[in-house]
């Protein structure tokens, strides 16, 4: 059963670290942007990635309220690759 699973929980992490890479870019340009496919998938993205963030976020507001700049989504990419790191050692 381990040897499904792992090798699938890391595919998911991995498709899930390019979401929120592609969540982040389209966050970017979204203002300027009229196509309303490219604001369909960010508001896919948005809805995937803002529930794991927004705790997130949560927690880091009051340490970088004046920096005027999300950093939760490096945190969230930095721990999915430690989890990554974490399950091909159990692996």
């Amino acid at each position: 059963m381990g040897n499904v699973l792992i090798p699938l929980i890391l595919e998911v992490i991995r498709i899930y670290i390019w979401i929120v890479i592609a969540n982040v870019a389209l966050s970017w340009f979204i203002g300027g942007i009229r196509n309303m496919t490219v604001r369909r998938i960010y508001w896919i993205t948005n809805a995937l990635v803002d529930p794991v963030l927004a705790p997130l976020r949560n927690v880091l507001a009051p340490m970088t309220r004046n920096f005027g700049i999300d950093i939760s989504p490096i945190i969230l990419i930095v721990f999915l690759h430690i989890l990554q790191r974490m399950l091909i050692t159990i692996w």
